[in-house]
């Protein structure tokens, strides 16, 4: 089934529906719930999701990716680092602009470029490797997310609603004064430099009260800088008329443009992850990758919504733009970021901003009539809601809430594909800025936690256990975490995938999703002689967390239970079968992979999964190992009498 996305479809559906929870392990209940749209109604729909947007394995997760020093440079060219000019700029301006900027929907937008959001490259790599393009979201362990127009709007103070990006200039006197600045760039090439640099158009008008055109020429400077910026820093003219008409007051639907750019780096950044690793081992050579967008975003969402990797914010006063929160904070030193975006299950906020008021967050629950005339906040809710195509200078990207309803505090349901309505920017806009065709709408309390359905956790499930590496279909978020299986017990060498492994590196097995299995540490005190023994059974087990690398470890009196949770099933012996336990210590003790036993992969792999452990698992397993030293012992003594 594929959704027909039409200008008049509604929102929301609500209806009664069995409903559980993604994070407590509880008894589903049957209740009244809401759901975005679109969504699978019917079985017939559920049964055909397979047939529309799969999702490709090297786009929603990728091998490891450990770039060697020089083979992959990152040009940032949106996160830029303000100045003292610039600030001062600002500044001075503000005092006689600021209730233009606040009209025109970009005051707060202006204000956030004077924080210093300090980047943390290992931080933006491990979130850009799991970004799915084919969804624009990213998929974690824990479920699907991503950087929406809530996001957008509260982080970066862009304005959702408005005119486009590309509206022209019809009044006579607007037209002049882009004729004066036109005029004001080109001179700039006569100059030593040769080029409209950024840095020379500040100097031509920061302090020039004779010019007519310094507040044009000073938001022509901020979009060329912090919202569509050059990888040369120049001034760019096609910002022009959207200086000329935010100078005026006239509202601009920036926050859409500037997350179809995210999206558009986002995909082209992960891309490159994934060539980079295929090819790097075989062909050396360094790749330059330029990012345009304001990507600073991409690391404030992550700290925003992780608590495990969120760092101590500032204090800021009331009204203050949010971004200034992270002005200057050093990010945290993380080992392994990867795992620690895996394992945040427990740590990652759904709905963060419910504590601010950048949005309509009500105390309680309610359903509100919907008027032509809405409230700015209310309006600005109602379109993060919606799928709808987004439009930026270079690109049109598809936005797709319904996938990530939870985080509206709405429940989740199965969504369905959805078209796409991009054959020209025009369409593409109209789809944006349809008319509500809902005469009411229901908000969520800012303290009500949202559920899935029932037939949601079966195909999460279902998609966990699948062959991808990725949810079966793009239609089913990977949001309901499966509560035991954690990760993939590797015996014996690896198959070769086409990269080159070394030893404690990730083992990638095509059958296992290795998005979906982080690894959760969990400790227990065994005694030394069960230590010693575990460390001889496992001592050539390697193990694989999905998306990073973990060493076997063992202590004077723990041992990691999660890892060894499930002794290998050839090893579970009966205490009086002494042939088995000679074939057991035979294959323990082989350093070639003929010994184990044959597998769909050449003959060389054994997968096992392991779990977390109940008290009567542990219980089991004790008596396992118990059973186990028995039988070496017996081994022993064979060999004296032999």
């Amino acid at each position: 089934m594929i959704y027909q996305q039409s200008f008049k479809s509604t929102i929301m559906e609500v209806r009664e529906d069995s409903m559980t929870s993604l994070v407590a392990h509880k008894e589903p209940t049957f209740r009244t719930a809401h759901f975005l749209k679109p969504i699978a109604n019917s079985i017939h729909d559920e049964l055909n999701l397979n047939n529309f947007n799969n999702l490709n394995p090297s786009s929603s997760s990728c091998p490891v990716f450990e770039p060697k020093e020089g083979s992959l440079k990152i040009n940032f060219n949106g996160w830029c680092y303000p100045n003292p000019k610039w600030v001062m700029w600002v500044d001075q301006l503000k005092l006689k602009y600021e209730s233009v900027w606040k009209k025109a929907g970009i005051f707060e937008a202006i204000m956030s470029t004077k924080s210093h959001i300090m980047k943390n490259q290992d931080l933006v790599y491990g979130v850009v490797e799991k970004w799915c393009s084919e969804t624009n979201t990213f998929v974690f362990p824990f479920g699907e997310a991503t950087i929406t127009l809530e996001d957008v709007m509260v982080l970066g103070g862009y304005s959702l609603f408005g005119s486009p990006i590309s509206k022209p200039l019809k009044d006579q006197e607007m037209k002049e004064v882009e004729k004066k600045l036109k005029l004001a760039r080109s001179q700039l090439y006569k100059t030593k430099s040769g080029a409209p640099r950024t840095s020379l158009w500040m100097n031509n008008f920061i302090d020039c009260n004779d010019s007519e055109i310094e507040h044009e020429a000073f938001l022509a400077t901020w979009l060329s800088i912090f919202v569509f910026p050059h990888k040369k820093m120049f001034v760019k003219s096609c910002l022009f008329p959207i200086a000329i008409h935010l100078a005026r007051g006239n509202t601009i639907a920036l926050g859409p443009s500037v997350l179809a750019s995210l999206y558009k780096d986002l995909s082209l950044f992960k891309k490159q992850i994934v060539d980079l690793k295929k090819c790097t081992d075989k062909f050396p050579f360094v790749l330059d990758v330029n990012v345009q967008s304001p990507f600073y975003l991409v690391q404030v969402w992550v700290w925003e919504r992780f608590k495990n990797l969120q760092p101590q914010p500032k204090l800021i006063n009331n009204g203050d733009p949010l971004l200034l929160r992270w002005d200057m904070v050093k990010a945290l030193k993380i080992k392994n970021v990867r795992l620690a975006l895996d394992s945040a299950t427990d740590y990652f906020i759904w709905r963060p901003y419910v504590r601010y008021n950048g949005m309509f967050y009500p105390n309680d629950e309610i359903l509100l009539a919907l008027k032509k005339d809405l409230d700015k906040k209310i309006l600005s809710f109602v379109i993060c809601l919606r799928v709808s195509e987004l439009v930026g200078f270079e690109c049109i990207e598809q936005y797709l809430p319904h996938r990530v309803a939870m985080q509206f505090g709405i429940d989740q349901d199965v969504p369905v594909c959805v078209p796409r309505l991009n054959n020209t920017k025009t369409i593409a806009w109209k789809n944006y800025c349809r008319p509500l065709s809902d005469t009411s709408l229901y908000f969520p309390s800012r303290f009500s936690k949202a559920d899935v359905t029932t037939r949601y956790a079966k195909l999460w499930k279902r998609s966990a256990s699948s062959t991808k590496c990725s949810p079966p279909n793009a239609e089913i978020p990977p949001d309901f975490p499966p509560p035991k299986l954690v990760g993939t017990v590797t015996f014996g060498k690896p198959c070769d995938y086409g990269s080159k492994t070394r030893k404690g590196d990730n083992i990638v097995d095509d059958d296992v999703p290795p998005a979906f299995f982080p690894t959760f540490w969990n400790t227990m005190p065994f005694e030394n002689s069960v230590v010693e023994d575990c460390n001889h059974v496992l001592e050539d087990v390697q193990f694989n967390d999905g998306d990073e690398n973990i060493e076997t470890w063992f202590s004077n009196d723990k041992i990691c239970v999660d890892i060894v949770a499930d002794v290998p099933s050839r090893l579970m012996l009966s205490d009086n079968s002494l042939e088995d336990g000679l074939n057991a210590e035979r294959n323990i003790d082989a350093d070639t992979p003929s010994s184990l036993p044959p597998s769909d992969c050449q003959s060389e792999i054994r997968t096992e999964n392991y779990s977390y452990l109940s008290e009567e698992s542990i219980a089991e397993f004790e008596q396992r190992i118990s059973r186990l030293e028995r039988m070496r012992k017996e081994l022993k003594k064979a060999r004296l009498l032999h």
